[in-house]
């Protein structure tokens, strides 16, 4: 995963946190991370003996590692794969986490309420600013959480946030949030025995990296990885190191893939290089570290382990023993459980989870043959966790014999290729060659080779050579019959074969005449020979095949039948054999289509389009009628397409024509060729570049060759837009409060991109705020000024859900920027979101910053508290937390205008979103 900026990345994010717990009890397998995925908190510091706490409660992140200089925002999230989303506000190398939440639920039901204490102990005074900020409204973390259900729609959340300085501080321990000894309580309030009682949930510590200083920057990892594998996209991430100042003396940093038992001997990834070493030169140059998957053969899901950057070593005091910290990697499982087989031939494959049928096998009815044609080798694709044995049947009834009714595999021999091998007999009756299926049954105690996986059949050709059938053609299962209901078939120029096999081995060579009922759509040699060698032998070039040739022609002659004819037989054996069927497939177009150019809105370009005939020269006049292709109102292709010059077209009798190919931009003379212009509509949204389709219906002939010839495909033609490019904006579903933490209109930025509903264009998206009138506040936004939202002349629509109608600016525009990129709030075409909303906006209807009548003096602090929540940064006065701060909000007063008002930060209100 790449960050990008202000840009929610849906994956996985990286975890550069440890985990500590800090409460009693020994590590155990159950102490695990969110949806199943094991923190191994314990080796963040390279500890293999850590405490362990209560795992009835979840803490999602129990440990988490900020850097002051981070650029990285991390929220719990419940659709993602390790349940947190990460936001890069830079768009660079994700170096470290600037905020980042944590969340706490219960694990089990319980009835009544249940408790867990909370105290706070840390020495980082202001330099982390810590909230609970789920459910909103953001407060301060309080000294009890009360649950009164369970799971994960009933949790309570943590963000801690650094706030930057340009101190070199002192190292100080971690702060730690202690989550204590729960109680339980009925619905009266009393206190109840359950199963939370007198257990203590795990404590949350957050670290803080100075960046004043010596010390290692290291990054996030670049993504998730996958192992390696047909649909893997993803097979290796990187992280970056360097110096944050420059030593005296050389800098070594070993790196250490193999400290987490779970890629013990590199099981599930690989690091290089393993050294990193810095000098005086390049200490700020940052060092890659590519960690590459590798595939475990193993069904086990995502797999989380840490790879450790150790300690420093360097004759610089400042640059020795340092402890850098450890990068946690995720590997995503791509062992796809199923099957693999190698056939008779030496050629092999794979079947998955959906099983699938496997062809190309031959049996005889006279089991001459043998298992020459019919064996497989099997194996499991992935490590079962108990012997699987495969148990095989077949619906061949009389026509075969099973040789291997069984094979198990172990877990130690499971990637091992076993045999299975069946062989034809005669069911005495003459009713032609058939294909039956081999098929197996999978039992085991692991539920995904018992249960979850579809085993494959195995489809097998019966030659029927038995009875009275001395020779009869044939081959393998997956081809057709050669009977004329299932013919042998092949595009003019390729070619298709059988083989001549006999019931029993002549007494001396057997020739068999041939002949082709219609030699130009096909061709064969002119005799065969099957001989005491070749009567059951089915191979490339022996003199008992039967190759068919499917002659090319130049004319369009749609699918061709013809027939083998088998003559009697002479030598040491006579026998009129059956005729073997087959049909000739016409690979020429009646019509071939190109155009040049496309049209454009507004202008006079149009798009030349050219026809050429495939195949001969008509004897009827072919008439082709063009028209616009008929779109439902509503789509974004209606009213694209404009006026079609010359319709219809008419290709007269015998006129010269070539044929074509499908790379034809036309014939080479227009004596060759009909052509035709076609122009755009213009409309007045900008909904982008539109594709229409042309299409074309012929007029009934009697012209043998185009009479039953297929109508041309529609024809596709870019109507390019001369409006400038349209964005969208969407309202919050969620309210939130004037206090956006200390990032202000930037936090707000940040919800948009990561509250985005189904529907919404792919994008970055900023919040329609400004953050302040009069004074000074950090990452100000004022109209068409500094990060201003909108742009002049642009087309913005309303975004509620998925759909054309619901999501353009042709079905759902708000307004056009005026020249000093703004709008009219007061009227407009339709509401931004259900009438009655309010929206933090910081502005008047008007858009003009808007300052507030009952702005409080907050004189116990010493300091001046600017308009709109002091820029969106502080819903109170820290010193005397009663008073309140105040912002501008907007009402959607009626579906088509604005209201502007003043309204307490402690209140909860939308946000407007704009794409960028």
């Amino acid at each position: 995963m790449n960050f990008i900026k202000q840009k929610t990345i849906p994956i996985v994010p990286l975890l550069l946190v440890s985990l500590l717990i800090e409460c009693s009890g020994s590590v155990s397998a159950g102490d695990t991370f969110l949806f199943g995925i094991s923190e191994r908190f314990e080796q963040a510091f390279g500890s293999r003996e850590t405490p362990a706490c209560s795992s009835d409660v979840t803490i999602s992140t129990k440990l988490v590692s900020l850097v002051e200089d981070g650029d990285v925002n991390s929220t719990f999230s419940t659709v993602s794969e390790n349940g947190l989303t990460d936001v890069d506000t830079d768009g660079g190398t994700a170096w470290g986490y600037r905020s980042f939440q944590t969340c706490i639920y219960p694990n089990v039901p319980f009835s009544g309420s249940l408790d867990i204490p909370v105290s706070i102990t840390s020495n980082y005074g202001t330099r982390i600013t810590s909230l609970k900020t789920f459910p909103a409204p953001d407060v301060a973390i309080p000294t009890k959480l009360t649950f009164t259900g369970n799971g994960v729609a009933v949790r309570q959340c943590f963000t801690f946030a650094v706030t930057q300085d340009a101190v070199r501080s002192a190292k100080v321990d971690p702060m730690t949030v202690a989550l204590g000894t729960m109680t339980q309580k009925n619905g009266s309030g009393e206190e109840v025995s359950g199963t939370y009682t007198g257990k203590d949930a795990c404590d949350i510590s957050v670290s803080l990296e100075d960046d004043e200083g010596p010390g290692v920057r290291v990054s996030n990892i670049s993504r998730v990885m996958e192992e390696p594998g047909p649909s893997a996209t993803a097979t290796n991430g990187t992280f970056q190191v360097r110096l944050r100042t420059a030593p005296t003396a050389n800098v070594t940093i070993p790196i250490n893939e193999v400290f987490d038992s779970i890629n013990a001997n590199n099981r599930e990834g690989t690091a290089n290089p393993k050294t990193l070493t810095f000098t005086n030169a390049n200490f700020a140059t940052e060092q890659t570290v590519t960690i590459s998957s590798v595939d475990d053969l193993e069904i086990d899901g995502i797999k989380v382990y840490t790879v450790e950057v150790s300690n420093t070593s360097s004759a610089d005091a400042d640059y020795n023993g340092i402890k850098p910290r450890n990068v946690v990697v995720y590997n995503r499982d791509q062992s796809v459980p199923g099957y693999a087989y190698i056939r008779f031939d030496s050629t092999s494959g794979t079947t998955g989870s959906a099983g699938g049928a496997v062809n190309r096998f031959a049996t005889d009815e006279s089991n001459q043959l043998g298992t020459k044609y019919s064996n497989f080798q099997l194996k499991l694709r992935t490590k079962p966790t108990n012997n699987v044995t495969l148990s095989f049947s077949s619906n061949c009834g009389n026509k075969c014999t099973i040789l291997t009714p069984t094979l198990t595999f172990t877990p130690t021999d499971w990637n091992t290729y076993q045999t299975f091998r069946v062989e034809g007999k005669s069911d005495s009756a003459n009713t032609g060659n058939a294909d039956y299926t081999v098929s197996f049954v999978a039992s085991s105690a692991d539920a995904t080779y018992n249960t979850t996986v579809a085993e494959p059949t195995f489809s097998i050709r019966s030659c029927d050579n038995d009875g009275t059938h001395l020779l009869q053609p044939c081959n393998f299962s997956g081809s057709s019959l050669a009977t004329s209901g299932n013919r042998l078939s092949a595009a003019e120029g390729g070619s298709t074969n059988i083989w001549m096999i006999a019931q029993s081995s002549p007494g001396s060579d057997v020739s068999i005449g041939l002949t082709s009922s219609d030699t130009t759509e096909g061709t064969v040699p002119a005799n065969i020979t099957v001989s005491t060698s070749n009567f059951n032998f089915m191979e490339s070039g022996g003199t008992n095949q039967i190759v068919l040739t499917h002659m090319d022609d130049a004319l369009v002659d749609l699918n061709q039948n013809w027939t083998v004819t088998t003559l009697t037989s002479s030598g040491g054996l006579t026998y009129d054999p059956i005729d073997v069927y087959a049909t000739t497939t016409d690979d020429e177009k009646a019509f071939y289509i190109s155009h040049v150019g496309n049209t454009n809105e507004n202008t006079t370009n149009t798009a030349t389009v050219s026809v050429c005939l495939g195949g001969n020269n008509p004897t009827q006049p072919v008439i082709l009628n063009i028209s616009c292709k008929s779109y439902t109102a509503g789509t974004a292709a209606s009213g694209e397409c404009g006026a079609i010059t010359s319709s219809p077209i008419t290709f007269p009798v015998n006129s010269e024509v070539e044929p074509g190919n499908a790379s034809d931009v036309g014939c080479a003379s227009s004596a060759k060729k009909q052509t035709f212009t076609v122009t755009g509509l213009d409309d007045t949204y900008a909904d982008g570049n539109q594709s229409f389709d042309i299409q074309f219906v012929m007029a009934a002939n009697t012209d043998t060759n185009y009479q039953n010839a297929a109508n041309p495909g529609d024809h596709s033609i870019t109507n390019e837009d001369d409006e400038p490019a349209g964005k969208a904006i969407f309202v919050t579903t969620s309210s939130y409060n004037g206090e956006m933490t200390a990032q202000g209109v930037f936090a707000a930025d940040d919800t948009c991109n990561n509250n985005k509903p189904g529907g919404v264009p792919a994008g970055t998206y900023k919040a329609l705020i400004v953050s302040n009138s009069g004074g000074s506040v950090t990452n100000d936004r004022i109209p068409n000024g500094t990060n201003w939202v909108l742009t002049a002349g642009r087309h913005y629509y309303r975004c509620n859900s998925s759909g054309y109608s619901n999501c353009s600016d042709e079905h759902s525009r708000l307004f056009i920027a005026n020249g000093s990129a703004g709008f009219d709030p007061t009227s407009l075409p339709r509401s931004f979101s259900t009438v009655g909303d309010q929206y933090w906006t910081g502005m008047t209807n008007s858009l003009s910053p808007a300052t507030q009548a009952s702005q409080p003096t907050c004189s116990g602090d010493g300091l001046t508290y600017f308009h709109n929540c002091n820029g969106f940064t502080y819903q109170n006065c820290p010193s005397t937390p009663v008073d309140f701060l105040y912002g501008q909000t907007w009402t959607m007063a009626s579906s088509t205008s604005i209201t502007s008002q003043e309204s307490i930060c402690s209140a909860t209100k939308k946000l407007i979103c704009v794409q960028q």
